[in-house]
């Protein structure tokens, strides 16, 4: 089948439609995919590879902006009888394309002013000189240097109580989640609000767990909760819009008690919980709760996103598991980054580079809040989502996610994936992490312009 021509990396820094569109090229430049061939519906390919249908149809919007494919009107989509050379998959300006993508507002990387590269490569160094430790194989569960260093760490900047043996490293969150499924054991159903939890929800199912939705991330989630016996809630950090102190007090009032009585966990994924610049930091729910709140961190957006180092700080009831179950597999996070990033901590870059972090995307957040209300008025709903160095846009429209896609890309402008809110409203995730300062402002006057048709 066509789906096996396709290769969906979840450890991937790659977005999910760019991995389908590169297993597409191949496929096309291979002549696997004949010419006039008929490819997959978006609802097929989706349900084939087990993904939303946004990624598959961003990647099509793209095959047919490079040439590759063809959409016919009520027949669907085909290949063209002379695909281009592959390249490897869509680059910002691909030679030939209709269209050059100016403005880059996706999240895969950061601001290049924040990357403290010369520190980073003085402890890289220093580990490498390391050679009693690093001729040796990896702890499972995590050097314990880094484990030591985490426990100070984490209670300072997040106040999350933990002992260096609650403590599992790993190379990213989804690799973290592998673990917690095996320490849980017995499956059963994990509630999750919407958008959703791209990294976590593909994980929870391989290992047979139900994925249900209860609701919004912006609403309380206890209602939802009340008398349902989930094995698990993800409460998604960076997912959540701004809210007052006394709704995060309910919110998490209502999340703990709803634990208890059922002996269920919360899984805090505290994406970027450093990075808090403009609302009041608020400690992790874990703090409050440490025997009902599993929680995870990670430095690949605090650091750099090669740093391919996340944390996670288990219940002292999984604690054993998780040293049991650790021992079982090799280790994925590279033991000299590892010990690196132990004595960065120790030496205090760590939290010296956040500071200085604070204050570079606090500028860019202000800028594009700005901009956005300045290009779209009273036509969209703005917010800013500050961990995910993101700000959401809420817009009215009659047009579907190909449209929107194909209209921000012939303008110039690459977006993340677009989230359905209600009906005839859709949510795009724009990011200033990676963008410079001065290209923001004209990035939204593109998007506003190449969306201005479908906006109502």
């Amino acid at each position: 089948m066509i789906y096996d021509f396709i290769v969906i990396d979840p450890d991937s820094d790659a977005p999910l439609w760019m991995q389908i569109y590169q297993g597409m090229t191949e496929a096309l430049e291979r002549q696997m995919i004949g010419p006039s061939d008929r490819l997959p519906s978006i609802r097929d390919l989706s349900e084939g590879l087990d993904i939303s249908r946004s990624p598959v149809e961003n990647a099509y919007v793209h095959l047919q902006l490079d040439g590759f494919i063809e959409s016919r009107p009520k027949s669907g989509y085909f290949a063209l009888k002379r695909p281009k050379e592959s390249r490897g998959g869509p680059p910002l300006k691909p030679d030939g394309s209709k269209y050059s993508i100016l403005y880059d507002l996706t999240s895969t990387g950061i601001d290049s002013k924040t990357a403290d590269i010369p520190v980073w490569r003085k402890h890289l160094r220093a580990a490498l000189n390391m050679q009693d430790k690093i001729i040796s194989g990896g702890d499972p569960q995590g050097e314990a240097e880094l484990r030591d260093a985490l426990v100070r760490y984490c209670f300072e900047a997040r106040k999350v109580k933990a002992s260096a043996d609650r403590i599992v490293i790993s190379s990213g969150t989804q690799q973290l989640l592998t673990e917690l499924c095996r320490m849980m054991g017995k499956v059963g159903t994990v509630a999750i609000e919407h958008p959703g939890y791209a990294q976590g929800e593909r994980i929870f199912r391989d290992f047979g767990w139900k994925v249900e939705y209860i609701g919004n991330a912006g609403e309380l989630p206890g209602k939802q909760l009340s008398g349902q016996k989930y094995g698990l809630f993800a409460d998604i950090t960076s997912n959540r819009p701004q809210m007052s102190l006394s709704k995060i007090s309910k919110r998490r009032k209502d999340l703990i008690d709803w634990a208890e009585e059922n002996y269920s966990y919360i899984l805090e994924d505290d994406y970027n919980g450093e990075l808090r610049y403009l609302s009041r930091s608020v400690p992790s729910l874990q703090g409050t709760c440490p025997e009902r709140v599993i929680y995870i961190g990670s430095f690949s957006r605090l650091l750099l996103p090669s740093v391919r180092i996340a944390y996670m700080v288990v219940p002292h009831d999984l604690a054993e598991t998780a040293r049991i179950k650790s021992s079982l597999y090799d280790q994925t996070s590279s033991k000299i980054e590892q010990l690196a990033l132990a004595e960065y901590i120790r030496d205090g870059h760590l939290e010296r580079h956040i500071r200085r972090s604070r204050k570079t995307y606090q500028v860019k957040s202000k800028e594009m809040l700005s901009a956005l209300n300045e290009v779209f008025k009273d036509k969209a709903e703005c917010r800013l989502l500050e961990t995910s160095l993101c700000a959401a846009v809420t817009i009215k429209t009659d047009a579907d996610e190909g449209a929107l896609f194909g209209s921000a890309v012939s303008g110039g402008v690459m977006v993340d994936q677009l989230f359905c809110s209600s009906e005839g409203s859709y949510t795009a995730n724009l990011s200033f992490a990676g963008i410079p300062l001065e290209k923001i402002r004209p990035a939204i006057v593109a998007l506003g312009s190449a969306w201005h048709q479908y906006v109502r």
